[in-house]
């Protein structure tokens, strides 16, 4: 009897465990990563901490941004020149499978309202890495995300969940991107800088989340063989 309750109870564990999200974040309190990678011409990805001044495209243009949102440290990246929508990839999520839900929070500084850039957009794609060793892998596809862009009123956060299709051959993670928006849209002279920080990202556990400062420390996964080691 008292063996039939253990294999009951680590049978509960397991389907507990099997539906379990975790969350992590990252925001650059190293002080020395900047991104897993780039598309796009963006330069000068680089860990910054206090206030920052760069340009806002034309020459003789320029704007602030006054320090992290979160913690000393945070990301600063550029356009230059202006032809393209630069993308800095900021985490990558491997070990996916149908129908997980992924969810992603990201903070740009962006201060002109509206529809007027500079301004960040959340987005992802999806790449044939397999293993956080891989990330951020080769880009194997679209995964879209939200119509939003950052408001313009200084940090703004930006979220949205992917819902993982069925698995295709060409891609095994999703990459999520940070996109960057500049005006004038086309000019070889112009230069615009972004900041941004803090960045969540809440999975299932069987997924691995990798940020830009490298490969999450181990930790134990809750199998069912875990769970039947208890009772040994």
């Amino acid at each position: 009897m008292r063996n039939a309750l253990l294999i009951a109870a680590a049978m509960c564990l397991v389907a507990t465990a099997a539906f379990a999200d975790y969350t992590a974040s990252y925001s650059w309190e190293d002080g020395t990563s900047t991104i897993l990678g780039s598309y796009g011409n963006l330069v000068d990805p680089t860990n910054v901490t206090g206030m920052q001044t760069g340009q806002s495209g034309l020459p003789g243009t320029s704007y602030s941004c006054p320090g992290a949102y979160d913690g000393m440290y945070y990301l600063h990246v550029a356009e230059e020149t202006h032809y393209s929508t630069p993308q800095a990839y900021l985490a990558c999520i491997t070990g996916i499978v149908e129908g997980d839900n992924i969810t992603v929070g990201f903070y740009g500084y962006d201060i002109t309202p509206g529809s007027d850039y500079p301004s960040w957009r959340l987005w992802g794609h999806y790449s044939d890495a397999v293993v956080c060793t891989d990330c951020p892998g080769e880009y194997t596809g679209s995964a879209s995300g939200p119509p939003d862009y950052s408001a313009g009123e200084g940090w703004d956060y930006l979220e949205y969940t992917w819902i993982m299709p069925a698995l295709d051959v060409d891609w095994t993670a999703l990459v999520i991107e940070g996109r960057i928006y500049s005006t004038p849209t086309t000019c070889d002279s112009c230069r615009t800088d972004y900041w941004g920080d803090l960045v969540t990202v809440t999975v299932p556990d069987h997924c691995t989340v990798t940020f830009p400062d490298g490969c999450p420390s181990a930790t134990e996964a809750n199998t069912w063989g875990g769970i039947k080691a208890l009772y040994r």
